[in-house]
């Protein structure tokens, strides 16, 4: 900071002591500073805590003050020579007439206006040759550090207050990051809890998500086997029916069949008595006998032929004879239903001469019915 005020001083005393305008600017110099040296012979006004430092212009600022000392020297050059030819003339016309040596000047004056010659030419060469300006600490700008120094003084005195009062703020905020600190392991301790507490959460709520698909799961099981068990029932019933009609009608064919079946056994031991006998048909063997010789015929020619199980002679009477199973079987052969008639044609092969001969005949007897 203190470099910087003295930058600013020392480019507001250069622009006014060359004429700079516009006026030159602060970051125009180049400054060096060495804080850890003691002062130099123009600083020991100073401090010995203060600094020495050197500051450069950059070479924009050096061209314009070159341009500015060359102007200077020519202005003071043109200007010192109308001053010297008034002074001859004054000394020439004041002299007595009868005087024939010029007055002699004193040294004093011979030795001001050489060291004047010589200042003048110095501050033209200075102006034509400088490369790198130095700035030199003059009584005014020791002032200027003198003034610096009183303004760092204040700075200092408030730059301590500043300190303390950030020390305090300093202590205030450690304090302050000391109960955040605890507060922030409070917090993190909590939010391990919380964690904790949402990881079982979160379990919780996988498990009850898992039971209730389950749930749903065995939901929709029941749900099918309730509707399984609806069409058994109804299969059930259907076949309850069906198991009831093919009863009925099994038992109605079983009637029909009984006396069915016994006249085909009449029927085989008929076949059986000519085979033995060795007659083609039961009329031819028959002939115009009655039914009691018929019965003592066949008993006798078996008996003397020695067959095997041969029937009694009251068994061979009930088979030459008319009797009620003959007639029950007849009877049950010309009275049977047409489904059941359907039935048994449907049973014969569909490729078959018979199954055509047995469905005509059926459509026949039946009025038209088809099978």
């Amino acid at each position: 900071m203190a470099v910087g005020i003295l930058q600013n001083h020392v480019s507001k005393h250069i622009s006014k002591m060359y004429c700079l305008e516009p006026p030159m600017d602060p970051l125009a110099i180049k400054t060096k500073y060495f804080p850890d040296t003691e002062p130099s012979d123009s600083l020991s006004v100073c401090r010995s805590t203060g600094l020495t430092a050197l500051f450069a212009p950059n070479a924009e600022t050096k061209r314009r003050i070159n341009t500015q000392l060359a102007q200077k020297a020519q202005a003071d050059q043109t200007s010192a020579e109308p001053s010297t030819t008034v002074a001859t003339d004054t000394a020439t016309t004041s002299q007595p007439s009868t005087s024939a040596a010029p007055p002699r000047k004193s040294k004093k004056a011979k030795k001001r206006n050489t060291a004047s010659a010589a200042s003048t030419a110095s501050t033209a060469d200075t102006a034509l040759t400088v490369d790198h300006p130095q700035v030199t600490m003059d009584s005014q700008l020791k002032e200027m550090l003198a003034s610096m120094q009183s303004e760092m003084a204040e700075i200092r005195g408030k730059n301590e207050r500043i300190l303390n009062e950030n020390e305090r703020i300093l202590n205030e905020n450690e304090r302050i990051l000391n109960e955040n600190g605890s507060m922030r392991s409070e917090i993190e301790g909590m939010r391990g809890e919380n964690g904790g507490m949402r990881s079982e959460i979160e379990n919780m709520r996988s498990e009850i998500e898992r039971i209730l698909n389950e749930n749903e799961s065995i939901r929709n099981e029941n749900e099918s086997i309730n509707n399984d068990l609806t069409t058994v029932r109804k299969d059930l019933d259907a076949a309850r029916v069906k198991h009831t009609q093919d009863v009925d009608a099994l038992r109605e064919v079983t009637m029909l069949l009984v006396p069915l079946h016994l006249r085909v056994l009449l029927d085989l031991a008929r076949k059986k008595v000519l085979e033995h006998l060795g007659h083609e048909s039961w009329e031819g063997l028959r002939a115009s006998c009655s039914v009691h010789q018929l019965a003592d015929t066949i008993f006798n020619d078996l008996k003397r032929k020695g067959v095997s199980y041969p029937p009694s002679q009251e068994s061979i009477f009930f088979l030459c004879s008319y009797n009620n199973i003959r007639r029950a079987g007849n009877t049950a052969a010309h009275n049977a239903k047409e489904d059941d008639v359907r039935h048994a044609v449907l049973t014969q092969s569909l490729e078959s001469q018979d199954r055509r001969c047995l469905e005509s005949l059926f459509t026949y007897a039946y009025n038209g019915d088809q099978v």
